[in-house]
This record gives C-alpha cells, sequence and structure tokens, in this order.
C-alpha cells in the first residue's frame, strides 16, 4: 500500500511519502489566493501552483509559494476554527495533486493527515468526511490553461493530533514497528512560528494533558512594530511584516536602507525567550515525562532553552518533517495491525 502522509499547519504544509525505500518531501507555505489568469509575455519558467478543486468548484486558487508571490504574501486566516474546516482540507488536497505528479508518486491507498490538538476531537471526523471520497484536481499555468488533471480516491484516512506524530517518528522505526525501549512516558514540545503545541504520549495520545499554548509570537510583532517605528519612523501591519518574511524579500525603509525583517523578528524573540520557556515548563512539568522530545521550525530556536530546564530533552529526526514521518510509520503501523 502506497501512504502518503500530510501534516498541514499554520505556517507551512509539509507531505511525506517512501517509494522503494526512497524518501519523498514537499514543504510549501500554509497560504492560498485568488488566481487571476493573463499573458505570460516574459515566459517566465518558475512552477507554479494554481489549483481548482473538485470540493470547491469554479474557486480557482494559488497556493504556497505562487500566493507569496502573486498574492503579496498569499492569505491566511487567523480563524483557528476557520483554518482548520477549510484551508486544512485545500491544502491537504492541492498538495497531494502537486506532490503525485513532481515526485511521481500514485495516489495514496492510505493518507494519514493531522489536527491542532486544541481541535483534535473536535474536527476530527469532519476532517476526515471533508477529505474521504473522489476528488478532481486542476492544476493550472499561469495563462489560464490546464496543465495537468489529478483524480483520486480517498477512502481509508487517519487522523492524528500535531505534535503526536514527532512521538510516533520517535518510537516507530522506518518499517512502522514499534522501539520497545521508546514507548516511555513523553512530552512533545512541537514549535510552530503561531502556537505551540505540547503533546502527553506513552504509546497514547492523552487529551487530558496535552495542550496548544501561544507562542508569544503577538508580543514579539507587537514589540517588533515599535522598533520599526523608533528606527526607520514607519508602521508596518503585521501581516505585511509576514508577506517579507515568507517572501524573504527586504524591507526597503523610507531612507532607502534595506532590513531582513527575519532577522531582526529572532532578535526581538530573544527577548521574549524566558516567558515563553516558563510556559512551557509549567506545561510539561505537569504531564511527568521521562522524555521530551523537541520539534518544529521554532522548536530548533527554543531548544538550547528548554535543554536547561528538562536534561533529557532531545531534538526528534528530521525537526521540520517529523510530524509527517511519525504519520507515515503510523500508516505503515496501521496496515498490519489494525488495532495499533
Amino acid at each position: 500500500m502506497n501512504v502518503i502522509a500530510v501534516d498541514t499547519g499554520y505556517s507551512a504544509t509539509k507531505i511525506y511519502s517512501e517509494i522503494s525505500g526512497s524518501r519523498k518531501t514537499m514543504i510549501f507555505p500554509s497560504v492560498i489566493g485568488p488566481a487571476e489568469f493573463g499573458e505570460d509575455f516574459l515566459g517566465t519558467t518558475e512552477d507554479n501552483f494554481i489549483a481548482e478543486l473538485s470540493l470547491y468548484p469554479g474557486k480557482v486558487r494559488n497556493f504556497g509559494e505562487t500566493a507569496i508571490r502573486l498574492n503579496r504574501g498569499g492569505e491566511v486566516t487567523a480563524d483557528r476554527d476557520m483554518f482548520t474546516k477549510h484551508y486544512n482540507p485545500a491544502l491537504t488536497l492541492a498538495g497531494i495533486a502537486r506532490f503525485m505528479g513532481e515526485k511521481q508518486v500514485p495516489a495514496p491507498d492510505m493518507l494519514v493527515v493531522g489536527l491542532p490538538v486544541n481541535f483534535y476531537s473536535t474536527q476530527k471526523q469532519l476532517l476526515i468526511d471533508k477529505l474521504t471520497g473522489t476528488h478532481e484536481v486542476k492544476l493550472y499555468k499561469i495563462n489560464g490553461k490546464v496543465a495537468d488533471t489529478v483524480k483520486l480516491k480517498l477512502d481509508n484516512i487517519l487522523a492524528l493530533p500535531q505534535g503526536y506524530g514527532s512521538y510516533l517518528s520517535y518510537a516507530l522505526d522506518r518499517d512502522g514497528n514499534k522501539i520497545a525501549d521508546r514507548i516511555v512516558p513523553a512530552a512533545v514540545i512541537d514549535g510552530g512560528e503561531k502556537t505551540i503545541d505540547i503533546v502527553a504520549a506513552d504509546g497514547r495520545y492523552i487529551n487530558t494533558y496535552s495542550k496548544s499554548i501561544p507562542s508569544s509570537l503577538d508580543a514579539v510583532y507587537h514589540d517588533l512594530q515599535r522598533e520599526i517605528d523608533a528606527r526607520y519612523d514607519d508602521y508596518l501591519e503585521r501581516s505585511t511584516i509576514e508577506s517579507f518574511i515568507r517572501s524573504h524579500t527586504p524591507y526597503i525603509t523610507p531612507t532607502g536602507e534595506s532590513v531582513d525583517l527575519e532577522e531582526m523578528r529572532k532578535q526581538v524573540l530573544e527577548k521574549h525567550l524566558p516567558e515563553i520557556i516558563n510556559r512551557i515548563q509549567m506545561t510539561v512539568r505537569a504531564m511527568r515525562p521521562q522524555k521530551v522530545l523537541v520539534a518544529g521550525g521554532s522548536g530548533d530556536m527554543l531548544y538550547d532553552g528548554i535543554k536547561a530546564v528538562f536534561p533529557s530533552a532531545e531534538k526528534v529526526e528530521s525537526m521540520i518533517f517529523s510530524n509527517a514521518v511519525g504519520y507515515y510509520r503510523y500508516g505503515l503501523l496501521r496496515q498490519g495491525n489494525d488495532d495499533a
């Protein structure tokens, strides 16, 4: 069976599979935007990610990097419920279609997806129902011509909490077999751009202790806005700052100076680290874990501070893709054992 794992996070969507022992990965920003077609007079060779989903007929949208380039950084939603209900399935289906074409991967016999900890119990069945069935995804060229039409039928779908996938990437080997000495009470700190998911696991997902906490980036952005105003006499909306960072485009000040806002954000984040680490510490200590696992992009930035308070802390394999890797391995486990 072909298993495809999709980890749709608020900041990025990660897709993972293995074919004949070869790892296949894809990552793109979790943003979309309306597509407007036109003549490509300059004959650009850039790959475009433009798709129409049968789940949302008549809506042709830019996804990922294309939305960032053509929709001023792309559109996101601050409404977590809206993201889970609409953005997640759209990004998942469009991503699978792109993944199949670019990586020459067949349609999945089993799809394993993730949901934020806070929405897992309430939205799990809704997401599965939305993804189940026959789907058609049209992939477009920039001039409006259809580049490819991908048809797939999804009828074997598993959903797991985000963060728990990182535990599974630690507790299962590449063939989906359990590693006995790693089935221990663990806390996973999965650091994203907007939230930090903290998951309690020991072979089970324990919702009582697992939670998602703000990454404190709201305070970071407020400070960043004030610093930009003080240094350059300019005010930037948070969405504008995020679009510069996502597109890796330097911000040009009113005086013509080029500024790397991503680096500036990192410097401001350093000031907030003690507060963030304290919040993580309070949540994790209540779990009484034997092992603390750290994953995610911002998890890497927080690792030294976490290691200082939890000596057992360890980075999981492939921090950015650890959730998706764990989902994939769980899919292999479930193929051989329906009770896993």
